[in-house]
Parts: structure tokens; sequence; C-alpha cells
């Protein structure tokens, strides 16, 4: 028997996202970066860095120690002033905006497993075909944010420096 109340869908979740605010230029000294799989935003500036883990949130000072560079040339470990490790990611421009923070960033393996039928193999295989012939291109990207990261770097490698009292 056919269900006679079939489930509302809600159309704010049906419809696809407006990202058009990515391409805007984000103010002068903001990079958009993921900590912890969210979406946040560092605002380096001589005075020095802040935090913005939440779309209309205010910006939180964020007391960082030291920054290195983790195994990975694309991230970035900063120690923060209570002695807590984070990790950061930079964002390339335009691939995030300041609407997102606090949204939860999704990749590759957020979507849904393939079932065990023949439609689905095929799906398979057209997959690691894709991933074989876009793999420069996913270099060439992790080239360009290897970049991003190593100025990142160097700005909070900097403001720390500001921030930090002559002995």
């Amino acid at each position: 028997m056919a269900d006679e109340h079939p489930v509302a869908v809600d159309a704010e979740s049906a419809k696809p996202r407006d990202t058009g605010y990515r391409s805007h230029q984000l103010p002068a000294g903001v990079t958009m970066v993921q900590i912890k799989r969210r979406y946040a935003a560092i605002r380096i500036r001589p005075s020095g860095i802040a935090l913005r883990t939440k779309a209309n949130a205010s910006w939180a000072p964020f007391g960082v120690r030291e920054a290195t560079k983790a195994r990975r040339p694309w991230v970035l470990k900063l120690q923060l002033d209570d002695g807590s490790i984070r990790y950061l990611r930079p964002f390339l421009p335009g691939e995030a905006g300041l609407p997102d923070c606090g949204g939860r960033v999704r990749g590759i393996g957020s979507s849904e497993p393939l079932d065990n039928d023949p439609i689905s193999a095929v799906i398979a295989i057209l997959a690691v075909v894709f991933y074989v012939l876009a793999a420069p291109f996913f270099i060439h990207a992790t080239w360009k944010r290897t970049k991003v990261a190593k100025r990142l770097h160097t700005e909070i490698q900097s403001a720390i420096q500001l921030d930090s009292p002559l002995l």
C-alpha cells in the first residue's frame, strides 16, 4: 500500500546553495582556512591574530606561540598560547568565503558508498579512470595550496614576532 502521507522535503535543503560570494575578495589580511574539518577565517594584523569560526560571529583573539609546517607542506601546525596544537589548511582564493565559517568541510570521502551491483562497478571504474586522468590537476592545485600555506606561515611568524615583547 502506498504511503498516504508523503514526507515533506525541506525546500531550503533541496535547492543547491548559492556560492557566488566565494568569488568576492576577502578583507585585507583575512585568509579562509580549515580547522578540525570546519571552515574558519584567520585575520592577521599588526595588532595580532584573530579567528572567526562562525559566519556572523565576531573576531576572537587567537594566541599563537609558534607556527611550523606539518608533514604535508600545505598544512600549518600552530602551537597556541595555552599549549594546545591546531592544524590549519588554507583555502585557495575562491574556494571558501566568510559565510562558510563554521560549516563542515566536505570532501570526496563524504559521499554515499556504492552498492554491490554492475552499475556501481562501472561507476567505480569510471571514477578510477577520472582520478588517474585528473591527478596532474590535483598535483598542480596542491602546489598552489603549498604556496598559499607558505605565505600564510610567513605572515603568522611576522605577527608573532611583532606581538612578542623584546627581551
